[in-house]
């Protein structure tokens, strides 16, 4: 007969860091790629308290650049949209990520959805907004993989962002 709780190394904790361990192996080291999350920092912002953007005596602040390594990512490229205003095309962006690498550079970031969809994420030279962030690979009450969805911002929309001027221009 069998305990409930049969001991041993075999724990949830050694098979939860096997498994990132082989993600690690497997698809980050010899295909993955980077990405630059910045989180944003909400007490040293100076936020518009109607449009909630940033206003002329600060703005938004964003902490980091983090450097993510990136399990897996898609990219998809946004629809031409033709309405009064003329065109708009933005693409997304999907990211797989450790739970783990994101908890590692601001402790808590997981567990707070206002500043993982007020975040910026940097790939491939093009700046994003998460606006979908999903734990999966749940292992005894741990996350294991962090999915993230995000839409592209248009160099006119960081016009009161100081900080990602540099990625404003085309």
């Amino acid at each position: 007969m069998r305990a409930f709780s049969p001991g041993g190394r075999f724990d949830d904790e050694f098979e939860t860091n096997d498994i990132l361990s082989g993600i690690n192996a497997d698809l980050q080291r010899p295909v993955g790629t980077y990405a630059l999350w910045w989180v944003f920092d909400p007490e040293a912002s100076v936020v518009d308290p109607v449009y909630d953007v940033g206003d002329i005596e600060g703005g938004r602040i964003w902490e980091g650049p983090f450097k993510i390594p990136v399990v897996r990512a898609v990219i998809t490229q946004g629809k031409v949209y033709e309405n009064q205003r003329g065109y708009y095309n933005v693409d997304n962006l999907h990211l797989t990520l450790h739970a783990d690498d994101i908890e590692d550079i601001h402790p808590g970031v997981i567990s707070n959805p206002d500043l993982q969809n007020r975040g910026r994420v940097l790939w491939k030279n093009q700046l994003y907004r998460p606006f979908a962030v999903q734990q999966r690979g749940i292992i005894s009450e741990r996350f294991t993989l962090l999915s993230l969805d995000c839409i592209q911002i248009m160099p006119e929309e960081m016009i009161n962002e100081p900080q990602f001027q540099e990625y404003a221009s085309p």
